[in-house]
């Protein structure tokens, strides 16, 4: 059995046979050095050995977490974490220099039947778990918009992935797909669908928006944005799973000092070591304590991480076919291949993948109060038009017999108002009516006597004679 090696750029590789058997050799470097004694005049070369900086192997081997194991599948998952730990202590640049890049990893590309622009239609993605990652749809100012549903009118992309580049931690060949709303973060590893090589794999896509109410009604994150120094994601809209690795993230920072490769950290600050064992066991203990990121937020009174009030979410349907045929004519093999030869290299190291949507519709998921303002409106009134029989025509009479109390209970202070006036000197009570009369008996004698001018009538005579009575 020939061992395979895992070449990290460091001095240092891992072989996946059933133990570790050397990590790194530290080499000797001579050196002279010169004692005197005051007893005698001999003098002494010591060739010391000069250490690595880098700490010795029994000490890498616990920091590795590989002390006591003995299981093959333990011990490649623990490698995983292993190359997520000695990847971050790279650069960006040298990360990228690692992985493939665009024109590698993509051979061919089209969408809604057009050939797509590689160069500018995807975007550079650095993922700490798979590397280079390219996103299409990426930029807002220039969306790619699909006019039918169907395979044949999504994004039809041929990925190569040259399976001889893969290490010994890769225990499957393919490819991982995640499907986001361009303003969120992609979550491949918890969120992501893999695609084998050799076949052609179909995602249909159902599109689904999520509309909730906030407070009073509800408890939603309304701000798209957050700070940077809190959520780690702080480039992309506000989204419950990046809330969650980020109070995971800031609680190693405060209790540990460095944060966990697998999550961005803040600016100033760095991700704990793959070789520091101290570091990896405070890692260790506190995810211990604390339990899963998914589950830190209901501990902590001052992380807590909501739903968004709104946000996007797609329902995919995965289906796949043996790819290539024997008919396909892929094109781009070497010429000294034969064809049967071409097919089984793409069988082996690319896949097909066809993104798309089922159907030229979305579903809208909206939150409304259940007893809101109106509701409560119109249930009063309908109460009142039962018991009370309250209608327009009761309230124009209410509002009239209310009129008319007014004006009564007027009418009669006056009356009383006038009972009370004082009595002159010498007058009577008698006197007093007959003044309060005499204004009313002027109008009757004026009306007696406009009647009497009236008196003279015309009457038609019998004769032709007038007669004036």
């Amino acid at each position: 059995l020939k061992p395979n090696f895992i070449l990290l750029k460091k001095p240092h590789c891992i072989r996946t046979l059933h133990d570790v058997k050397q990590l790194w050799v530290t080499k000797r470097y001579p050196s002279t050095t010169t004692t005197k004694t005051t007893t005698t005049t001999t003098t002494t070369t010591i060739p010391p050995l000069k250490q690595s900086a880098r700490v010795t192997a029994p000490e890498t081997v616990k920091a590795m977490g590989f002390t006591g194991m003995t299981d093959g599948v333990a011990m490649l998952t623990r490698a995983k974490e292993n190359l997520i730990f000695t990847m971050s202590a790279l650069s960006e640049v040298q990360r990228i220099a690692l992985s493939q890049s665009k024109r590698e990893f993509i051979e061919m590309c089209s969408f809604d039947g057009k050939e797509c622009d590689i160069d500018t239609d995807f975007k550079l993605h650095v993922d700490p778990a798979f590397g280079n990652c390219y996103t299409f749809n990426w930029d807002l100012n220039n969306n790619h918009s699909s006019s039918k549903a169907g395979p044949m009118y999504g994004i039809r992309v041929l990925l190569f992935v040259n399976t001889s580049d893969y290490m010994a931690t890769s225990e499957a060949s393919g490819v991982r797909l995640a499907i986001h709303s361009p303003t969120d973060f992609p979550f491949p590893d918890t969120f992501g669908y893999s695609a084998p090589v050799g076949f052609a794999s179909s995602f249909g896509l159902k599109k689904h928006v999520v509309q909730r109410l906030s407070a009073p009604y509800g408890d939603c994150q309304r701000e798209k944005k957050m700070n940077s120094s809190i959520y780690i994601y702080g480039d992309y809209d506000y989204n419950p799973e990046g809330c969650h690795r980020s109070c995971f993230q800031n609680t190693l920072l405060d209790k540990c000092g460095c944060g966990d490769p697998r999550f961005p950290v803040p600016k100033g600050k760095t991700h704990c070591s793959a070789f520091n064992a101290s570091a990896r066991g405070c890692l260790e203990r506190t995810i211990a304590e604390i339990g899963d990121f998914h589950h830190l937020a209901d501990s902590l009174t001052n992380c807590r991480c909501k739903q968004s009030c709104e946000h996007e979410v797609y329902g995919v349907t995965f289906s796949a076919s043996k790819w290539p045929s024997g008919a396909s004519d892929l094109g781009n093999c070497d010429s000294n291949m034969s064809d049967d030869e071409c097919r089984k290299f793409y069988r082996e190291n690319a896949a097909m993948v066809e993104v798309y949507y089922e159907q030229l519709n979305y579903e809208l998921l909206k939150e409304s109060e259940a007893y809101g303002l109106v509701n409560l409106l119109a249930d009063v009134g309908g109460h009142l038009g039962l018991w009370m029989g309250f209608s327009v025509i009761t309230i124009i009479e209410c509002a009239v017999l209310f009129i008319d109390l007014v004006t009564l209970c007027c009418n009669k202070f006056r009356e009383k108002q006038k009972c009370k006036k004082p009595l002159a000197k010498g007058q009577t009570k008698d006197e007093i009516m007959d003044e309060e009369q005499q204004p009313y008996s002027e109008i009757i004698r004026k009306e007696n006597q406009k009647g009497d001018e009236k008196s003279e009538q015309f009457v038609e005579h019998n004769d032709g004679n007038a007669v004036y009575v």
